[in-house]
């Protein structure tokens, strides 16, 4: 079964530390310890940079917590103003494109998702990995096959080349097939129902009694 929405967030950060040392290390921020939960109506950032939280990294904090606690569009806004204070980090692009795809609005939450893969690389291969993942259900959301075909080739491919950034490889093959499976229940079906409306052609209109006409 996949994970979407707020079951989707809690599977990826279930403590603050799995959010804040990879990426705060990958982006060279200096940590050297995560801090403990934040109050979601606490701003503990750190100007000093003492305990190497960044104030984006406190509002995607905040927003993760409306998010679990399904206040999506408070969740929406934190994750707006850590784009606002870091709009070159992806971490909070990614975030606020869950929250909008959660929200229904596929159109924002996939130009979101698209801006973030631009954003990211190698250097956080953890955050990359989750937005190829992301890319991959969305498209089957959609039920564009094809591309979601190709886009869980690209996260199996990413995955496989970094297997200690928390993806897992094993995933893309079988969502491939289930894919498979549903193009061919879909061409199945097509079969059957282009099948019936041949027939009900062929028979013409149905007869009308005589006796019933007035």
């Amino acid at each position: 079964m996949r994970l979407r929405g707020p079951l989707f967030i809690l599977a990826l950060f279930v403590a603050p530390a799995a959010l804040l040392v990879p990426v705060a290390a990958a982006w060279g921020d200096n940590t050297t310890a995560a801090p403990a939960a934040a109050d979601a109506g606490t701003v503990r950032h750190d100007p000093d940079n003492r305990t190497a939280l960044a104030e984006w990294m406190e509002r995607c904090i905040q927003g993760n917590a409306k998010f679990l606690a399904k206040d999506v569009p408070a969740a929406i806004d934190f994750y707006k103003q850590a784009i606002q204070l870091a709009p070159k980090r992806p971490l909070p692009h990614y975030l606020l494109a869950e929250a909008q795809l959660a929200a229904g609005d596929l159109p924002n939450g996939e130009a979101t998702l698209k801006y973030a893969l631009d954003l990211s690389d190698d250097r956080d291969p953890n955050v990359r990995g989750k937005l190829l993942f992301l890319t991959a259900d969305m498209k089957e959301r959609e039920k564009k096959w094809d591309e979601a075909k190709t886009a869980w080739k690209d996260y199996g491919d990413y995955s496989a080349k970094h297997g200690d950034a928390g993806m897992s490889p094993a995933t893309p093959p079988a969502r491939i097939q289930a894919i498979d499976e549903m193009i061919k229940q879909d061409r199945a079906y097509d079969v059957v129902r282009q099948r019936i409306l041949d027939e009900l052609r062929d028979a013409g209109p149905p007869a009308v009694d005589a006796s019933k006409r007035k």
